[in-house]
């Protein structure tokens, strides 16, 4: 008789002839690396792998007491009946163990699975058991109930119950264990949810894909505490840095939130202030789920392993959120399914609620797991359901698969990503580029109060319009294309993540962001925020604007745009005419290959000079008909702006803006807290229909503010060496030829309300151009249309600019041209915007060196001209 094989080395069952065990447990080995590895990770894991279930884990020995251990028996009772895949384990992570450790027969690190849960009714009452397989050998459990043990000689009914009749190899196999002495020695329980298709009652539904990038959005977080959270970020000051230098003793840090909620407070004034919307979640992939019948419904969510040989890596925390919209209003906003945002101005929107959220349920852990999961979720079909699966941590990539197990027939489709642009920009203030304007409004020292900021229209200003134009849309799509757009904007700091509260040690030395007070160093909270209004109307629009400020009385949605209403058929027959020939001109301009561009305008290198670049007078006017950078936002028009809560990122969430807004375009600026204040920023804009986003680019144009005050009001020429005295600045261009320029003074009409009311004529403005090398006004060295032109007439308006297709000719040397704004009496104080728009580069700024040539000559010279172009208008 040839000997008898030897057994299995490691895994094996009891019947000497069955052999899946040992293969599976090699295929588990050839995944792992070696033999030895299987030999850790988690239970729950092999057990969704063996079966393709579902895995919870249920923590035990923690906040026990009647109601809970009623409930988790309940929960063990219906499981054990649904005939579910139930075990035990005791987990020892506080210190080095090796498995096989006992604690009262029971070893640790290992897994128990449990065969029976029974209450049996005693003498003394009802009594919970639950019976466990002795798969590692040796006594098993040594307390109550347990092999050997006395109890059962005091309840021989219970004995007669469950041990009578069985058979030898069954009681050396099994243990039982009264379930309090269960949850009190184990920590936890598996449930494994098995889904049987022998009934065909459960569907299963699978959906892979891939958190990368933008899409691997993280967690949702909410508007509110973002300011306290920043700001306890901000006061993390390493103790090791002295306060002022050297080896001085540290101060305490105390961060002043008081100026980040003043300003919010202060900006209501002037913008809708909206709090920080989320920047990041929305991106996450999402899932809509419909059903036709009431359902029940199991998800599951797992990630790649990523503790493979091939990785070497721990797993992340995921998570996913199941949100409900009303079916009625999901099918209005059928054009915009993804889910933005849980919140609307920091209160939570009603139209969608959070059903479920896998980091919140009974069984969740905030330790890493590969599997997630939500059972018996029922759904209703008066709604639509969207599953939001992400990492718990922003960018952590990886592969995801999204299961879920019905009763009934669903229909799930995937959400398309969003439309995002991305663009740098920067706060700087060196030498003539300042672009480090601050907010809305500036707290006045002096005055004790907040009031307009002058500087806030030097911030970087972004153009956001379409694609394409509107008409384009209706006849390319049909008349059920999508006239509205969900836009999110975001602005997020990228030279440093605490460059928003930096370090009181290292700037206790600057009196403008530490005040010191009783040996505390305040620090002040410098935060980033965004502004978005609507940008002027375009030459074609602006021949309507009468018409339209007929109209303002009419019903406006939450942007300011009329609400539809009936259309005359003449006004349509016109309108029509109007879409043919948008759309003729559109087709013009596509077939010369202009290509959409995130920065700029792109022409295909292949496509023929176009009639601009052929005319450069008529490529400054296309520049010129870019909207003017905004200077400054009245109280009266439609505005929004972000609350400055947050030190790092900043977002605005724009719900269903009408495209026809857009064929104007929406102005972005974003700023920072304080002005003065460098650093690098960009902007994302998310869509779920195509947009484009240029940046008012500062090589073509430039504004500055001024201020007409003491000692810099000197009025017009008539008022001899005084009229020098005004601001002046210094322009200089770098072309060869002659500069197509457009020059434009402005003024805050509100501001200078109550001046211009009392003395009309003194407050008129104008401006004067002249050599930096030779300060006399009216030479006959710039003409226009063959006549001399210097200089402005006066006006009683808010601004004054230069004619059309004006033109400078380069000076030489190093000679510039000087602006020099002024009103029409000297006296007046206020502050004014200057702008310049050029086809070439240039630059712009104050002269802060004073008059250096042309004092008495300028005087004789303006004096025996007399009025000359500064006529009253």
């Amino acid at each position: 008789t040839p000997p008898s094989p030897p057994p299995p080395r490691y895994a094996r069952t009891s019947e000497a002839g069955e052999v899946f065990l040992p293969f599976l447990e090699k295929a588990y080995a050839k995944l792992h690396g070696t033999y030895e590895s299987c030999g850790r990770g988690s239970i729950a894991e092999a057990l969704v792998d063996l079966t393709g279930g579902t895995v919870s884990k249920i923590a035990l020995g923690k906040e026990r007491g009647g109601e809970r251990d009623r409930f988790l028996w309940d929960e063990l009772v219906a499981f054990a009946a649904r005939g579910h895949v139930l075990g035990a384990g005791i987990s020892d992570m506080s210190q080095v163990t090796t498995e096989g450790e006992e604690t009262q027969g029971l070893r640790r690190n290992l897994a128990y699975p449990i065969l029976e849960v029974r209450e049996v009714e005693a003498t003394t009452g009802e009594i919970r058991l639950v019976k466990l397989q002795n798969t590692w050998g040796g006594e098993g459990w040594k307390g109550d109930w347990g092999a050997g043990s006395t109890t059962w000689e005091d309840y021989p009914e219970v004995y007669t119950e469950l041990i009578e009749g069985a058979s030898p190899e069954e009681i050396a196999s099994t243990f039982w264990m009264e379930w309090g002495s269960l949850a009190s020695v184990f920590t936890k329980v598996y449930v494994c949810r098995t889904f049987s298709d022998e009934e065909d009652k459960w569907r299963q539904y699978c959906l892979a894909g891939d958190w990368v990038g933008k899409t691997a959005g993280g967690a949702y977080k909410a508007s509110a505490g973002k300011a306290a959270a920043a700001a306890a970020e901000a006061a993390a000051v390493p103790e090791s840095e002295p306060a002022t230098g050297g080896s001085a003793k540290p101060l305490p840090v105390k961060v002043d939130e008081g100026d980040s909620a003043n300003l919010a407070k202060a900006l209501q004034k002037q913008s809708t202030v909206r709090p920080d919307a989320d920047a990041y979640w929305f991106n996450n992939p999402q899932f809509q789920i419909r059903c036709d019948t009431r359902t029940t419904v199991h998800l599951s969510l797992m990630q790649q392993d990523r503790r493979l040989r091939s990785q070497l890596r721990e797993n992340y925390n995921i998570s996913f959120e199941v949100v409900k919209t009303k079916k009625i209003i999901a099918d209005i906003n059928s054009d915009h399914p993804r889910i933005w945002e849980l919140e609307q101005e920091g209160v939570a929107d009603l139209s969608h609620e959070v059903v479920s959220d896998s980091s919140r349920g009974p069984y969740s852990s905030h330790l890493p797991q590969r599997e997630v999961s939500v059972s018996n979720l029922v759904l209703d079909p008066l709604y639509v359901y969207t599953v939001i699966p992400h990492p718990t941590q922003r960018l952590r990539e990886g592969k995801y698969f999204l299961r879920a197990f019905a009763d009934q027939n669903l229909e799930v489709t995937q959400i398309r990503e969003t439309t995002s642009l991305f663009l740098p920009g920067s706060w700087d203030k060196v030498s003539d580029r300042d672009t480090s304007g601050g907010p809305l409004r500036v707290y006045d020292e002096k005055a004790k109060a907040w009031k307009e900021n002058a500087k806030w229209c030097q911030n970087p200003q972004f153009l956001l319009t379409t694609t394409k134009p509107r008409t384009a849309y209706d006849v390319d799509d049909g008349p059920n294309a999508c006239k509205t757009v969900d836009i999110k904007i975001v602005v997020r700091r990228t030279d440093s993540k605490k460059k928003g509260a930096v370090a009181a040690n290292k700037r206790a030395s600057r009196d403008d962001g530490v005040r010191k007070s009783s040996n505390i160093a305040v620090e002040k909270f410098t935060s980033i925020g965004v502004a978005v209004v609507k940008a002027p109307m375009s030459d074609k629009d602006a021949k309507h604007a009468s018409q339209r400020r007929k109209q303002q009385d009419a019903k406006v949605n939450a942007l300011g745009q009329r609400l539809p209403t009936k259309e005359s058929s003449l006004k349509a027959a016109r309108r029509k005419q109007e879409q043919l020939r948008e759309e003729q001109e559109f087709a013009e301009r596509q077939q010369a290959g202009l290509k959409k561009g995130a920065q700029q305008s792109y022409i295909d290198e292949d496509a023929e000079m176009t009639e601009e670049q052929m005319n450069p007078s008529k490529a400054v006017k296309a520049a010129t008909n870019l909207p003017d950078r905004k200077l400054m936002i009245a109280k009266e028009e439609w505005s929004l702006c972000t609350d400055h809560s947050s030190a790092d990122v900043t977002s605005m969430y724009l719900r269903k803006v009408d495209l026809d807004t857009l064929s104007d375009g929406l102005l972005i600026i974003p700023s920072m807290s304080e002005r003065g204040l460098k650093g690098g920023f960009t902007l994302e804009v998310h869509t779920d229909y195509p947009v484009k986003v240029e940046e008012l680019p500062e090589a073509t144009s430039k504004t500055l503010s001024g201020e007409w005050g003491d000692g810099t009001s000197g009025g017009n020429h008539l008022n001899g060496a005084d009229w020098k005295k005004n601001p002046k600045y210094l322009l200089n261009l770098n072309n060869s030829d002659d500069s197509n320029v457009k020059i434009t003074l402005s003024r805050n009409g509100k501001s200078w309300a109550k001046d211009c009311t009392k003395d009309s004529i003194g407050c008129m403005i104008g401006f004067y151009i002249m050599r930096q090398s030779n300060m006399v006004r009216d030479q006959d060295f710039l003409y226009h249309d063959g006549k001399p032109w210097t200089e402005t007439s006066f006006v009683a308006l808010n601004s004054v600019s230069t004619p059309e297709e004006f033109k400078l000719p380069p000076l030489g040397g190093d000679d510039s041209y000087v602006i020099v704004p002024t009103t029409f009496d000297s006296g007046k104080k206020g502050g004014f915007f200057l702008s310049v728009v050029c086809d070439g580069d240039f630059s712009l700024k104050l002269d802060k060196g004073g008059d250096k040539k042309g004092g008495k000559e300028g005087e004789a010279e303006g004096s025996k001209r007399g009025l000359g172009g500064g006529k009253r208008k």
